[in-house]
């Protein structure tokens, strides 16, 4: 009976807890939230009636509107690091050809829906890089052989015919690879030591011909380069300085055209004949930099040349394809920075324009937005020089403008609408992506503010593998009239070294342009501490240990503070942790000194994990039953890292440690037997959450770890990791995930009085947000209840459709989830990016500090209106009683 109270009493705590938090009703879809889906950069595009299907580098096969450029369909395949589209052809179903090393899928599928008919596998014997070409109704699986022979196997596609694969083997001594070779229709051309090596594979008993690059096009020629050209008759370029010539394939014979293309060109079938479209730079027309040209496919005359409207700001084009109807001929452009352009000719305008560098985010930031022009006004309403009547004229018009508003609307905050609400929930989210190309997104209504692209830019490789580009935030915008300013640190493509960008987060203009430096960033920190000009600067350390401070007129501001600066590295190769100190400076230059390492290996490390540099503790302790407080442990320089050991007996060993990042000290440890990743940390307060898959028994677990100091706290006032008495106490809970998680974030809110949500990113696509009272340790020997607001252990963590935040909207290939706070302190901001981006707010407290928004607020008015009436007419009535008292 006692054991049926406890379950009962926890459901019912459950339920209320859920339904008083987490509920959306029907009208609220979409009030606050919103998403952008998008399929990235495309490989192979083939037009089809009213639709264009492409499929993309993130192994994405979709049909997108041809009048819009929206996503009609969607198909993701396998992971793109694991398998990627080799082969794309579009008849009466669409056929792909996917996947990498010995194991391919053939599939096919339905041309309106995308719905999947038919896969079957092929299979090969070497895991070595693989072409496939198709003619006349028939697959070719070309393998080469580096230094021996090329293998194909041919498959019918007909349905109807049972003929079993063949295999033939072609000697080609001078292969080394696929790099230089391409196909073309029933032809596999390659490029080796100026030589033209082809072969038709329709001819029985057909070997390689060889034809001189000098004969073939007619010219000594350097730096030769053979590009595909995708069309019906066997055709490549070959490209030599900046020009190409088309070679067409005959059997065992080249005709070469005589005349000259550029390397972007493409053909294109109209009324029966083909047509080369080719890019070339304009520079006849400043406003209109590139130019479209159009030649005969047989003789090479010149039909038509437009001048295209292309938008400032987007990287160099090429040609993916195009289709003609009528006298109206359609090109898909595609970019260096991933955009993707629909271009009408002969009009030469843009049709509509797809970011799909927005599939790839690396980096985000939310920025405040400025006060408006008007409420600037009343902030420098003393700064005025003018005496006191211009202060006293300057305050009329000023609230003569703030009546204007109230009645009129607000037009005079902005003519952008960029402008700070009174809760926060406007904001800039600034997001850089693998493209190397700035986004500035409008959270009210994600649309893009502003875009920069940043040419020849790499991201940096985390210790798991894992992109990333860093981001900093220097100065909000909060500190009218100057300007908020962010910092972009990256790398060269070519060099490796930094790159160094500052700009301004609300209209992205940058004064000073790309820096680029003379040395490769190991580690980058944002200090704390404020120059003159509000700016916080940023330490640079290089790979060489040399510290490099932006902007170098901020040494004066952090001189004092250099003896308690402190930062960490980590060397993925060694498993090593090192702690520099800048104490030992000199008195105009930066020195830092290593203080202390903890190497790790022969363990690998795959995960570490600050605690945001923005989040507050609300509360120091936790009420026990007895009502004595629990001190907890609220250390800002702690890390937890996570690493993976190989073990002969457990196959797999994780471990989690936590190192106190000023002194080195390891504060505690705990290791997980046959165990294994993918880990995800998450760290807050005095807490840490870690998830990883438990080989034994088959299941993805959550572990939780709670730190205390005790009931005594010995850093009232000043944390300080050098004061350490004790080692905190430790509590610690394991409970089931019925999920797989691909990424893990924190709640975070202004002043941290709201109670903390995990949110956890599914491989199903849904984003559950589960509290964090729920995964709590519980102490043991003390009770637990609703008094004691707490939960009693639950083996396996519940997870309602209820909790989910993006409802029914599945994102796919989450990579990040980025949270920030708004003013309310109930309630935060939500970015979940991958191959979709959508934002929302949560509330996990509910929205105590803020109305609802159906709200009667007529009803309250009335309300209030009669009771003031009603005071007054009780008020009159007790006068004249007091007065025919006293008469009496």
């Amino acid at each position: 009976m006692a054991n049926f109270r406890s379950i009962y009493k926890v459901q019912v705590f459950l339920t209320i807890l859920i339904h008083l938090t987490l509920a959306l009703y029907e009208d609220q879809v979409g009030k606050f939230d919103w998403k952008r889906s998008f399929v990235g950069k495309v490989k192979f595009v083939s037009w089809e009636a009213r639709r264009i299907i492409v499929a993309t580098e993130e192994n994405v096969l979709a049909s997108l509107d041809l009048k819009t450029g929206d996503i009609q369909w969607r198909q993701l395949l396998e992971e793109p690091s694991d398998s990627q589209i080799q082969l794309l052809l579009v008849g009466k179903e669409i056929l792909t050809v996917s996947g990498s090393g010995n194991n391919w899928l053939v599939r096919t599928w339905e041309l309106n829906t995308g719905g999947l008919l038919n896969e079957w596998p092929l299979n090969a014997e070497r895991i070595i890089p693989s072409a496939f070409s198709i003619a006349d109704g028939k697959l070719f699986h070309l393998v080469p052989i580096a230094g021996s022979h090329l293998e194909f196997t041919v498959y019918s596609l007909s349905q109807s015919d049972k003929v079993k694969p063949s295999v033939r083997k072609v000697s080609a001594p001078w292969l080394t690879g696929t790099s230089d070779c391409v196909t073309a229709n029933s032809h596999f051309v390659c490029l080796k030591s100026n030589q033209i090596y082809f072969i038709d594979l329709l001819q029985e008993n057909s070997e390689f011909v060889s034809k001189p690059v000098e004969t073939v096009i007619g010219t000594a020629a350097y730096n030769v380069v053979l590009i595909q050209l995708n069309q019906e008759e066997a055709a490549v370029l070959v490209r030599y300085s900046n020009e190409a010539k088309l070679l067409v394939l005959k059997g065992n014979d080249i005709i070469t055209k005589s005349f000259n293309v550029m390397p972007n060109a493409v053909t294109v079938s109209e009324e029966g004949r083909k047509v080369i479209y080719q890019l070339e730079a304009n520079d006849n027309n400043k406003n209109k930099l590139i130019r479209v040209n159009s030649k005969e496919y047989e003789r090479g005359r010149d039909l038509l040349g437009v001048d295209l409207d292309y938008p400032v700001g987007l990287g160099a084009p090429i040609i993916l394809g195009g289709f003609t109807r009528g006298s109206v001929t359609d090109l898909l452009l595609s970019t260096t920075d991933h955009a993707l352009l629909l271009v009408r000719l002969p009009e030469g305008k843009i049709l509509w324009t797809r970011e799909e560098a927005l599939s790839s985010i690396l980096a985000t930031e939310f920025i405040e937005l400025p006060v408006s022009e008007l409420d600037a006004s009343i902030e420098h309403e003393f700064d005025e020089s003018g005496g006191l009547i211009s202060m006293f004229t300057h305050r009329i018009s000023t609230q003569v403008n703030q009546l204007y508003n109230l009645l009129f609307g607000n037009q005079l905050l902005s003519s952008n609408g960029m402008v700070r609400d009174e809760f926060g929930l406007h904001k800039i989210i600034v997001v850089a992506t693998r493209a190397g190309k700035l986004f500035a997104i409008d959270t009210l209504s994600g649309s893009i503010a502003w875009s920069y692209r940043l040419p020849n830019v790499q991201p940096f490789i985390r210790i798991n593998g894992e992109e990333k580009v860093v981001l900093l935030v220097q100065r909000t915008a909060q500190y009218a009239p100057l300007p908020a300013q962010c910092i972009l640190l990256a790398q060269d493509a070519i060099t490796g070294q930094g790159i160094l960008f500052q700009f301004d987060p609300i209209s992205g203009h940058s004064s000073e342009g790309i820096q680029r430096l003379s040395y490769k960033i190991f580690q980058a920190v944002l200090l704390p501490h404020q120059n003159k000009n509000f700016l916080k600067p940023v330490l640079v350390l290089s790979d060489q240990n040399e510290p490099h401070l932006y902007p170098i007129e901020s040494f004066s501001t952090i001189k004092s503070y250099l003896s308690t600066t402190f930062l960490y590295t980590v060397d993925p190769i060694t498993s090593t942790l090192t702690g520099f100190s800048l104490r030992y400076s000199e008195e105009n230059s930066l020195r830092v000194v290593p203080i202390w390492d903890v190497k790790l290996s022969p363990s690998k490390i795959v995960e570490v994990s600050a605690k945001h540099p923005n989040e507050r503790v609300h509360s120091q302790g936790k009420v026990l039953y007895d009502r004595s407080v629990y001190y907890k442990y609220v250390n800002p320089n702690l890390l937890a890292v996570a690493t993976v050991n190989p073990d002969q007996i457990h196959r797999t060993v994780v471990s989690i440690y936590l190192i106190d990042g000023v002194t080195g000290l390891v504060l505690y440890s705990v290791s997980h037997k046959r165990a294994k990743g993918p880990i995800y940390l998450v760290h807050s307060e005095n807490w840490l959450v870690y998830s990883y898959f438990n080989e034994r028994f088959r299941r993805m677990e959550v572990s939780a770890i709670e730190l205390y100091e005790g009931h005594l706290q010995t850093n009232s006032t000043v944390f300080s990791s050098f004061a350490v008495h004790q080692l905190p106490d430790i509590q610690s809970q394991s409970y089931i995930l019925p999920a797989v998680p691909v990424k893990m974030a924190v709640t975070l809110t202004e002043r941290g009085i709201t109670n903390k949500f995990l949110l956890i990113a599914l491989s199903n696509g849904a984003v559950v947000e589960i509290p964090w009272l729920l995964l709590q340790p519980r102490f043991p020997g003390m009770p637990c209840g609703l008094e004691e607001s707490c939960i009693p252990y639950i083996p396996e963590i519940p997870l309602h459709s209820e909790a989910i935040i993006n409802y029914n909207q599945t994102l796919s290939r989450i990579r990040g989830i980025e949270i920030a706070p708004a003013r309310l302190e109930s309630t935060s901001h939500i970015l979940v990016h991958g191959l979709d981006i959508f934002y929302t707010r949560v509330a996990p407290s509910k929205t105590f500090d803020l109305l609802k928004d159906d709200f009667d607020h007529r009803l309250i008015v009335l309300v209030l209106s009669l009771l003031i009436a009603a005071s007054f007419i009780t008020k009159h009535l007790a006068a004249r009683k007091m007065l025919k008292q006293a008469w009496k």
